[in-house]
């Protein structure tokens, strides 16, 4: 069943910025560990639905990441979605690239 009122949550796409240093594995750029430690603050402040990288073979950090990954999480409104998207210190120093989007969820359990 459509839930026309279903809820809506914000959708952050990480992608390698211009610091981004080419050729380096997403886990193994110099800043990595300060945008693992902003997503562990979102989780903890129970904004985050889902987090973590693309990959390209599955396998977790066995397997093969791709450069960039997604954010569900929940806020307010767009405004406070893209300053959550965009307060990543990772962001700020131009390792990533985010693109925040808002994500009505009609289906849903």
């Amino acid at each position: 069943m459509v839930d026309v009122n279903g809820p809506h949550y914000f959708v952050a796409f990480q992608t390698p910025g211009p610091n981004w240093v080419n050729g380096v594995k997403y886990n193994e750029q110099p800043e990595f560990e300060k945008h693992v430690g902003y997503m562990t603050e979102l989780q903890d402040r129970g904004l985050t639905v889902l987090s973590g990288p693309f990959m390209e073979q599955a396998g977790g950090l066995n397997g093969v990441l791709a450069d960039g990954g997604m954010t569900i999480f929940r806020a307010t409104d767009f405004e406070e979605a893209v300053r959550i998207g965009t307060d990543d210190p990772t962001v700020k120093s131009g390792m990533l690239n985010v693109d925040v989007k808002m994500f009505w969820v009609p289906f849903h359990e």
